[in-house]
């Protein structure tokens, strides 16, 4: 059965934290800022800390959920179902890791282009703007910080660090989905697979082949068959464990 993250999960994050229980949402933002963010203290004070365990699910799709959030500890997955009620993953977020719904935070000027006459093929993509599209759910037990969107936008526009933050970050989540994108179009699914290895070895075990499979785009059975010719080209891969179903 799915699990929603209840608000009895959420505890405020206080100003004045100790260097253990630092944000690390701070430590991001301000490296993608080049220096301090201007009402940082008022600012955490909006922070949540969300603990979800494994299965739980942080956000729907077709949710208004302003939120972005900063993963602490531990793993997630995010995907889709399509109209056919096949689930999708788009991509597993760890450890430093954001997650969002683009579409739930979308900005002022990109709902404006959506009032535009259709005949952009871009605009397709600013359909359904304010709601989530996809689903985040928890991998293994995972803490993360939970931040205000909405609090960030009137940051954003008082001050340019903060503009400047955004925008590093939002480059950066585009670059990651253009060499996905990439690697999608020209790559064989068994580079895909070596890859999935290089870059999330930690997952390995951890993440169901059947959701590793989705990922890659390949069915379980493909997936099956080629981490055994990966195997017998002596390159080191783990065994996958039987593992529960994920809901959600």
């Amino acid at each position: 059965m799915t699990s929603r993250a209840g608000s009895e999960l959420l505890s405020q994050v206080a100003p004045g934290l100790t260097t253990g229980n630092a944000s690390i949402a701070r430590a991001f933002l301000e490296m993608f800022a080049g220096g301090p963010l201007p009402e940082w203290d008022s600012f955490s004070r909006t922070i949540r800390v969300v603990r979800v365990r494994p299965g739980d699910v942080l956000f729907e799709a077709g949710e208004d959920h302003p939120f972005v959030y900063v993963v602490r500890r531990g793993s997630m997955r995010v995907g889709f179902s399509d109209d056919k009620g096949r689930e999708c993953l788009l991509a597993f977020c760890r450890t430093f890791d954001m997650v969002a719904s683009i579409s739930a935070i979308a900005p002022p000027g990109i709902k404006r282009l959506a009032t535009l006459p259709h005949g952009i093929a871009k605009l397709r993509s600013a359909t359904d703007l304010g709601v989530t599209r996809t689903r985040a759910t928890a991998l293994e037990m995972t803490e993360l910080e939970r931040l205000d969107f909405r609090v960030i936008e009137r940051l954003m526009s008082r001050h340019s660090a903060w503009s400047m933050a955004i925008f590093n970050a939002m480059v950066l989540h585009a670059l990651a989905k253009e060499q996905r994108e990439r690697e999608l179009l020209t790559r064989t699914p068994e580079e895909r697979y070596r890859q999935f290895l290089e870059d999330h070895d930690d997952l390995v075990g951890v993440v169901p082949q059947k959701d590793i499979a989705r990922y890659l785009g390949v069915t379980p059975v493909g997936l099956s068959r080629i981490a055994t010719r990966v195997r017998k080209g002596e390159v080191s891969v783990p065994s996958f464990p039987t593992a529960p179903p994920l809901t959600g």
